[in-house]
């Protein structure tokens, strides 16, 4: 047969009209932004399915978060799956842990492009292109079981053998809670688990898996394993929720052809992007200075095609008096108001600031302090390299509290900035503690 390339996008977490977290007063203009965001990154998804006309999508899970119960989530799926239809591309849902197979049940009244998977479905379904097959799909669940064996990719040589010509075959893993019952082996690739049901096993070697992608159900980081020719991998999120959720954003666009026997993509389609960046402040540091140091981290990043709004944390760590007045939330909206206007003319998106500062004692502080001083801030420092989640630890070892308290304080506890707590204290502490040897005496 005559030699047809295959292109998919692969696509997992979008989770449909779920609100960013930990976002601190911002515009009015960036609230609507963040509170659309999953919406429009879906939205740039579909119209990138159609640009790049795939073959079809596959959905992997947490597609949307179910305990939201989100109209605008299901008119928007609706809608994109609609497009789809009508260029006679399939979707393939496979549900997850936010999105479970019964959450998508409620809506009997899908396109018919749309295919969904349960956990207990173990035939392998054929993905066609008018008529002709042009990828194969199967579903792994993820294993709990403590004992593996090592996983490896069937060495399919064959792929681009053009007298022996065969689709595509992909495998998924679905979450732990929903692994099949009926007998499989247990395999492992580097930190995931598979349990693969026997049909799915080579009588020439239980150790290989004959699919030429995985795709792994991992959070929301993406990864990569690399198993030529074959590769396990999984997307990550098209669009972070919070600071944390910043790296290697998109979707990937996988494509099987003559030159590249299959070549993955990540494609942007986000419209907000979290960006941290980190900065270092020497005492003599001026505001000048900073401007020119955000200045430059800003304009040496490059917007995305679709990025519309960047929520920027600054790092900033050191000591002067340039940090210390940082601190205060005037002088953080003089010293924005200023970048702002240094920025002008250069094609950024709309751009809201977060201050996190963290306070270092220099060197010359230590020497000039007093004995008391040093030791305190050496206590300090040696409680914040040590113990993880402070404030959350003592809520937990306080055994008077009742059931009630335990989740108001942990409630109180999350909102709380721990390094804004510490920073006051070095500073506290660098304030009263810094007198003289008589007033030590007599104190």
């Amino acid at each position: 047969m005559s030699y047809v390339p295959t292109r998919f996008i692969h696509a997992a977490n979008l989770r449909l009209d779920h609100q960013p977290q930990g976002i601190a007063a911002v515009s009015e203009s960036a609230l609507q932004l963040l509170e659309d965001c999953t919406l429009t990154c879906f939205s740039n998804l579909i119209q990138t399915c159609l640009d790049q006309e795939v073959d079809f999508l596959l959905l992997t899970g947490n597609t949307f978060v179910e305990a939201d119960h989100s109209i605008r989530a299901r008119i928007a799926l609706i809608d994109g799956f609609q497009k789809l239809a009508a260029r006679n591309i399939p979707v393939l849902v496979i549900p997850g842990e936010s999105d479970p197979l019964s959450a998508w049940d409620l809506q009997y009244h899908w396109p018919e492009n749309v295919n969904f998977f349960s956990p207990g479905d173990h035939e392998r379904f054929d993905i066609l292109r008018d008529t002709e097959t042009v990828a194969t799909l199967q579903l792994f669940g993820s294993a709990p079981a403590k004992t593996y064996q090592s996983l490896k990719l069937k060495q399919r040589n064959q792929l681009f053998n053009k007298h022996n010509q065969r689709p595509l075959s992909i495998g998924c893993m679905t979450p732990a809670a929903s692994t099949s019952t009926q007998e499989s082996a247990t395999f492992e690739l580097d930190s995931f688990s598979l349990a693969v049901p026997d049909a799915f096993q080579n009588d020439d070697d239980s150790s290989e898996v004959a699919v030429d992608y995985l795709s792994l159900y991992k959070g929301t980081s993406h990864h990569t394993f690399e198993m030529q020719p074959g590769v396990a991998h999984h997307p990550g999120t098209p669009q972070g929720l919070n600071c944390n959720e910043y790296q290697k954003n998109g979707v990937t666009l996988a494509t099987v052809n003559s030159e590249a026997p299959l070549e993955l993509r990540r494609l942007k389609v986000a419209p907000v992007r979290w960006l941290p960046v980190e900065l270092q402040l020497e005492p003599h540091t001026s505001a000048a200075q900073l401007r020119q140091l955000m200045k430059s981290a800003l304009l040496s990043r490059k917007p995305g095609k679709h990025e519309q709004l960047w929520m920027i944390r600054w790092n900033l760590t050191g000591s002067g008096s340039l940090l210390d007045s940082l601190d205060d939330s005037t002088q953080q909206a003089e010293l924005i108001s200023a970048l702002q206007q240094e920025l002008e003319g250069h094609p950024l998106p709309l751009l809201e600031h977060v201050f996190q500062l963290q306070f270092s004692p220099t060197e010359n502080n230590q020497e000039s302090g007093t004995e008391l001083t040093q030791r305190y801030l050496r206590q300090v420092a040696s409680f914040h390299s040590r113990i993880d989640a402070p404030l959350e630890r003592l809520i937990a070892h306080a055994g008077h509290l009742d059931q009630t308290w335990h989740q108001r304080l942990s409630t109180i506890a999350a909102e709380l900035d721990e390094q804004q707590i510490f920073n006051t204290a070095i500073r506290n502490g660098q304030s009263w503690l810094n007198i003289s040897t008589d007033e030590e005496l007599h104190s």
